[in-house]
């Protein structure tokens, strides 16, 4: 992923002003750190982190053709492991490793719920049902190798093994902005749900109704080609069944 500071123009429809995307990003992770009182100060990285996630957030506007060209980016270790093993090498696998590291990052925070089934670690490390413990594993693999190519001074390492020791902050930020902020996840007020519930029960209802109605027609016709005392009964039983979901329903034989 580029993380760099795209800065794109935009138009803020709910704000009617115009902006630049990375400071967007920026300014909405700051206010999620704000309201969930997980100040900066706390990290001694936290302005290059704040940064570097708002870029992550930043280059979901450009990336989607970049993934596509990536055939190193995958939700399975397996294909990671062996893309690593067909391409030795210190710069590969920092490449490698921070960037699915960067996209499962996104995914779990953007889109609260996404799994996969091929990640080790999802099964046996992120016991919490989250993908953390991959994406911090992958992360400390990355800052590992950049130490080696950069050493530890490089400004990168610090943001990366913050990254991985505190990756379930990083995700609640986002996620809390992508709620919060973005408009990413639609919040639903008590009345509103109630009200969805309701509109949900009539739906089934006027389903069972129809179900119901076309067999107790179907009855019918067989009765009239073949009346029986059974067929009747069967029939008259149907039509209960109606009445009871529509009051209005009236049958006569």
């Amino acid at each position: 992923m580029n993380t760099g500071r795209i800065l794109t123009p935009f138009f803020d429809l709910r704000e009617h002003s115009r902006g630049k995307s990375g400071f967007f990003f920026l300014e909405h992770i700051l206010r999620a750190r704000i309201d969930l009182h997980l100040e900066t100060a706390e990290e001694s990285c936290g302005e290059e982190l704040n940064i570097y996630v708002a870029g992550l957030l930043n280059s979901l506007l450009f990336g989607g053709e970049q993934l596509r060209q990536k055939p190193y980016i995958s939700p399975f270790d397996t294909d990671i492991q062996r893309y690593i093993s067909e391409h030795p090498g210190l710069r590969c696998t920092y490449t490698v490793y921070r960037e699915n590291a960067d996209v499962s990052l996104l995914f779990s925070g953007l889109f609260s719920g996404y799994r996969h089934e091929g990640s080790y670690h999802h099964r046996v490390i992120a016991s919490d049902g989250e993908d953390t413990g991959r994406i911090a594993l992958y992360y400390e693999i990355a800052a590992s190798a950049l130490a080696h190519l950069q050493g530890n001074n490089a400004s990168l390492v610090e943001v990366l093994e913050t990254l991985s020791e505190r990756i379930d902050m990083i995700i609640k930020i986002v996620r809390y902005a992508a709620g919060t902020y973005f408009d990413m996840m639609e919040r639903f007020s008590e009345g509103s749900m109630y009200h969805l519930g309701k509109e949900i029960d009539m739906l089934d209802a006027r389903k069972v109704y129809e179900q119901k109605l076309d067999e107790f027609l179907k009855a019918y016709s067989c009765h009239i080609e073949n009346p029986t005392e059974q067929g009747k009964a069967s029939l008259l039983a149907r039509a209960e069944e109606i009445r009871k979901l529509k009051s209005d329903f009236t049958f006569e034989l």
